[in-house]
């Protein structure tokens, strides 16, 4: 099985191509990384597979499933882990997993004891801690 079918997928940004024709395919049980430098593409296309960023052509395909712009659908098949992970310094922690929850679908029901129980394991369950800092602050 396909984990994941990239097909002819196209980018550009102002006139810049960022992603030109890329065609991959990441079969069941393999491991697959993006390695580059900066600028080569690598986040727009995570961006793309998340359904976050609508690519100018081609198709994606998670675990068969189309992954079409806007929708998350096929998020709760992926795990993302970024580099340099993005925090929003206006969100507390709480809602930031709210967020993340939302986007992979969990349950509204199985989303709080989570939020919870994530906190309590990072030390962050006192709810006196108002926002996540960001390296810039």
């Amino acid at each position: 099985m396909n984990i994941l079918k990239i097909d002819n997928l196209s980018k550009s940004f102002n006139g810049k191509i960022v992603i030109d024709d890329l065609s991959l395919v990441v079969k069941e049980h393999t491991i697959y990384g993006f390695i580059g430098n900066n600028g080569t593409g690598k986040t727009t296309t995570m961006k793309m597979i998340l359904g976050l960023l609508k690519p100018d052509s081609g198709e994606i395909e998670v675990c068969g499933e189309k992954v079409v712009f806007g929708k998350t659908d096929t998020n709760s098949y992926i795990g993302y882990l970024p580099d340099v992970p993005e925090f929003y310094g206006y969100m507390r922690a709480e809602e930031y997993l709210k967020l993340c929850a939302e986007i992979t679908n969990i349950s509204k029901a199985e989303r709080q004891p989570r939020i919870r129980e994530l906190l309590e394991l990072v030390g962050m369950d006192n709810d006196h801690i108002q926002l996540i800092r960001t390296q810039e602050e």
